[in-house]
């Protein structure tokens, strides 16, 4: 690894931070014509995530999003492993304290599938459930979604106030996650939860360790996945609406991380 080279300080596109380490080149994982296949990954010694340089352009995000299809291998099909996805989740909303009460309102952003909604609606069909996505994949195919928007997280009609708000495996996509979760603070009530799965390491990488790790990691997605957060950077960046309630990076090997955010 090596500090970028340049005549002025490189700043952390999260954070702002001038203490940004070249990781090394990374190819793209899904074949497409992207505005460029000179991808980086990048760590910053402040906020200790990696990410993507540069950002993928708005094309990119359509070729991704909304000009695939994402949802239709056995991964998401296969009934045993329909099963287990819904075995997570449904422990996660129990064991983690999400499932809204007394009928109150859930929001799951960039639901595809919308797992967390199916989840806590088999627990308490009372739950009302509110899904989000760019693309119109799946929401015909989600019953257990009352209302199914298909836009931005800024254009959805109903803006709350939610006992809950799910983002699984999706902040990893964004290009100003921040920007997101300040949303998110207007969007869900006083005491309600965030709920958040994203990619986190390759198992057993460091600070400091070679790129090699990456490049055989499962989730090195380029380039959709844009940002490998930690818990450091949700503490920079969330302190002001949000406490941390839960936090674990032991998922998958350490491969992936679970977080639950408290709305102060």
């Amino acid at each position: 690894m090596a500090f970028l080279d340049s005549t002025a300080p490189v700043r952390c596109r999260l954070c702002g931070w001038s203490e940004v380490t070249l990781l090394g080149p990374v190819a793209p994982t899904h074949p497409a014509e992207f505005h460029t296949n000179e991808f980086t990954l990048q760590h910053c010694g402040h906020c200790d995530v990696v990410y993507l340089h540069p950002l993928p352009s708005a094309n990119d995000l359509r070729l991704l999003y909304q000009q695939s299809m994402q949802f239709t291998d056995a991964h998401y099909t296969d009934p045993a492993q329909v099963e287990k996805i819904l075995a997570y989740y449904s422990g996660a909303a129990r064991n983690l304290d999400l499932i809204p009460q007394n009928g109150a309102r859930m929001l799951e952003i960039g639901a595809g599938l919308a797992w967390m909604s199916r989840a806590c609606k088999a627990i308490d069909p009372t739950v009302l459930t509110i899904a989000q996505d760019v693309s119109a994949e799946c929401a015909d195919t989600c019953p257990w979604v009352d209302h199914y928007f298909v836009g931005t997280v800024d254009a959805i009609p109903d803006r709350g106030p939610y006992q809950m708000v799910s983002l699984t495996h999706v902040i990893e996509h964004l290009a100003n996650p921040a920007s997101m979760l300040r949303t998110i603070s207007a969007l869900v009530q006083p005491g309600g939860a965030v709920f958040i799965t994203a990619p986190f390491r390759p198992s057993g990488w460091r600070r400091g360790d070679a790129i090699t790790a990456w490049r055989d990691y499962s989730y090195l997605h380029v380039p959709a996945h844009i940002t490998y957060f930690s818990r450091q950077w949700f503490e920079l960046q969330a302190a002001s609406h949000f406490s941390i309630a839960h936090w674990d990076a032991s998922h998958e090997n350490g491969q992936a991380f679970e977080l639950v955010l408290r709305r102060k």
